[in-house]
């Protein structure tokens, strides 16, 4: 039993003697370095903040200093969406369109062209305000030519929409997006340069018109461009020791309190637990030696009653 004790005294003590005197005691860090995220612009009103907390320990800052830093090119997809409202054909669709793309943390802008990369078409109308002026050329009595078609004439009204693809071939359009529904007489009959005996007449109809909803995009690069970030040392300062009424932080970055030096507050705690430490250490190296000294006695008083017998 006495040695199983003995034994674990003895663990006890080694463990404690390899601990490092830095472990028997947590310190927080006294400095700590800070750096900033890479910032642009001008950086002759930028100044780090004067405390910083970590850990629940505040710090003070001590010396900082603004360094240079390149950011190589980026690359970013961008899109964006166009309306174009009641179109006739897909061919008054521009192609290509100019975007202005900004970078969120540089506040870089680029500005680029990029195609169609989408078309979506979004709604679609027959509008009544098709209208189109017509001119006939006379072809013989009671007979006027209108393109490749003999249209006879009998007096009025006019019913040319029974011509409806003659009349839109005269337009280049087809009737899958015009519709011709009425057709009159404008004016009298008259003679043109040549001698030919013509007539005016107008068109009316509908147009089929479509909204597109036109996507352009592609990928934007961002060039190299030059910032800087802040490298800033802070200090640490036992705030906590100082009385709440002592201490103020002010918007202006400026801090007022009682002056206070933590290295010689814990010193004395440092001290206090390293003497501690010491005192435990000594005790045990002391009750170690007793028992080894009580073993040697043990030992020599068996021996000798062994030569006794």
């Amino acid at each position: 039993m006495n040695r199983k004790r003995s034994g674990g005294m003895l663990a006890a003590l080694i463990v404690l003697m390899s601990i490092p005197s830095e472990m028997a005691y947590a310190r927080p860090k006294p400095e700590i370095t800070v750096i900033s995220e890479i910032m642009f612009g001008s950086s002759e009103e930028y100044a780090p903040e004067l405390i910083y907390e970590e850990g629940e320990k505040l710090y003070r800052l001590k010396t900082w200093e603004l360094e240079p830093v390149k950011v190589s090119p980026r690359e970013k997809h961008v899109e964006q969406e166009v309306l174009y409202e009641g179109i006739e054909n897909m061919e008054s669709v521009p192609e290509t369109r100019s975007i202005t793309s900004k970078e969120d943390f540089s506040g870089l802008q680029v500005s680029a062209k990029y195609p169609v990369i989408k078309r979506k078409k979004v709604n679609e109308e027959w509008r009544d305000d098709f209208t189109f002026p017509v001119v006939f050329h006379s072809y013989g009595a009671e007979i006027y030519q209108l393109g490749g078609e003999n249209v006879p004439i009998d007096g009025e009204p006019l019913r040319l929409e029974l011509y409806e693809d003659a009349l839109l071939s005269e337009i280049g359009v087809t009737k899958e997006h015009y519709r011709v529904t009425s057709t009159v007489w404008n004016g009298a009959p008259y003679l043109d340069e040549g001698d030919i005996l013509c007539r005016d007449a107008t068109a009316f109809g509908k147009r089929k018109v479509i909204d597109y909803l036109i996507t352009y995009g592609g990928t934007v690069t961002y060039p190299e461009i030059e910032g800087y970030r802040c490298r800033a040392v802070y200090s640490l300062k036992e705030y906590e020791q100082i009385p709440a009424e002592e201490k103020k932080i002010v918007s202006n970055r400026v801090v007022e309190a009682v002056e206070y030096d933590p290295d010689s507050a814990w010193i004395i705690r440092r001290e206090a637990i390293v003497l501690t430490v010491s005192l435990i250490l000594v005790l045990l190296f002391m009750l170690l030696a007793a028992w080894l000294i009580k073993r040697a006695v043990e030992k020599r008083e068996e021996k000798r009653d062994g030569c006794g017998l």
